[in-house]
């Protein structure tokens, strides 16, 4: 199980002066106070010379616009460097085979228009699941992204949203689905393999030219040949292919499970969390667009517990006052008032009980503001 308590250290989105003349300081920019926060955390112990540091980031989807901004992640690869490691920004493809984020070019043309480039962070980018996302290593049973299984330490820079199917997304999720490959991923959100309706279909072949596995004559399906990655249900467009999506708290049990297969593969002294508590929107940036943040800022939180620091995370909304102009009801803008339970009606704490009770962390923590 999880240590019985974790430290979350965190620097507030606020600076801390406040008289005019001195407001052309650099020095309180949240992106320079960083290096106060990676300090508390033992960043620079953590990070030992020559290591290959992965560090984990979402780069959102084409009409995002609301991700975790570039210039936060170049600080914390300058970090990493003057610790002595050799970063590289990272992300893994999605669910499908048409969607461009389902591929590594995709990706990486997303992460382009999104500002995430070599030059604007300032370390290479990799796709650490290959080109179509089916590059892994197998740990606890879950498609651990290659280039991050073989990283020696693992960096998970999260932008702390809601989920419509989790109730949010903060550093276990980042975990469960943001560092595995295709495989872990249809685990996660479908139950059982895929079927074809044939009283639906009209066999017009689309879902076998999409699949991979060459696992499809229409209107059967050979499981033994499906390698998980969903494209037959987005490309059918009849919708005779059955995939049966999860959400809820089963959904959330497997993120849970999908993350220890991911600290497993890096090993459990070899991953640190930084969560950004920054324009905290109702949905996840794999959304086409991005809605009004759902409280104020809060700032970043750093922990190598995950469980702690989305514990933390979840706490610190809950005390936060709820912006009116959002989608939150009325009855959940009062601070102390739950945020994420009232968008989506989900139990956003299930990934924290279930994270703990895997062994990933403890959900018992204190925060404790630098900076």
């Amino acid at each position: 199980m999880g240590q019985a308590h974790a430290k979350v250290f965190m620097v507030s989105s606020r600076a801390p002066v406040r008289e005019p003349e001195r407001w052309s300081s650099r020095r309180y920019s949240l992106v320079s106070r960083l290096e106060v926060l990676a300090r508390r955390v033992g960043l620079g112990e953590f990070v030992e010379k020559g290591d290959l540091v992965a560090v984990k980031v979402h780069f959102g989807d084409r009409g995002t616009t609301r991700m975790l901004r570039s210039i936060y992640v170049r600080r914390m690869v300058e970090l990493v460097r003057e610790a002595g490691g050799r970063p590289f920004v990272t992300e893994t493809t999605g669910l499908g085979m048409l969607h461009p984020r389902s591929t590594a070019v995709g990706r990486l043309e997303t992460a382009r228009d999104n500002g995430y480039t070599q030059e604007t962070l300032g370390a290479p980018v990799v796709i650490a699941d290959g080109l179509t996302g089916f590059d892994y290593r197998v740990h606890a049973g879950v498609e651990v992204a290659s280039a991050i299984a073989e990283a020696d330490k693992l960096l998970v820079l999260s932008h702390l949203t809601g989920h419509f199917t989790s109730g949010f997304g903060g550093a276990i999720k980042h975990l469960g689905l943001g560092c595995v490959a295709k495989p872990a991923k249809f685990r996660v959100h479908i139950q059982g393999m895929p079927e074809i309706d044939a009283g639906r279909c009209t066999l017009c072949g689309r879902c076998a030219e999409v699949c991979p596995g060459g696992a499809i004559s229409p209107p059967e399906v050979a499981h033994e040949r499906c390698v998980m990655c969903a494209g037959c249900g987005e490309a059918c467009p009849e919708g005779a292919v059955r995939l049966r999506w999860l959400e809820g708290r089963e959904i959330c049990r497997r993120v849970a499970a999908s993350a220890r297969g991911v600290v497993e593969a890096v090993g459990r002294e070899n991953v640190m969390f930084f969560s950004f508590l920054l324009e905290v929107t109702p949905h996840c940036d794999c959304c086409a667009f991005s809605d009004n943040p759902i409280v104020p800022d809060i700032g970043v939180l750093a922990s190598a517990d995950a469980v702690a620091v989305d514990a933390a995370a979840l706490e610190l909304v809950r005390a936060s006052p709820g912006l009116p102009a959002s989608m939150l009801p009325e009855e959940a803008l009062p601070k102390g008032r739950e945020k994420f339970e009232h968008l989506f009606q989900r139990d956003a704490r299930v990934q924290i009980e279930e994270g703990e009770r895997l062994g990933l962390g403890t959900s018992e923590f204190s925060v404790v503001e630098v900076g």
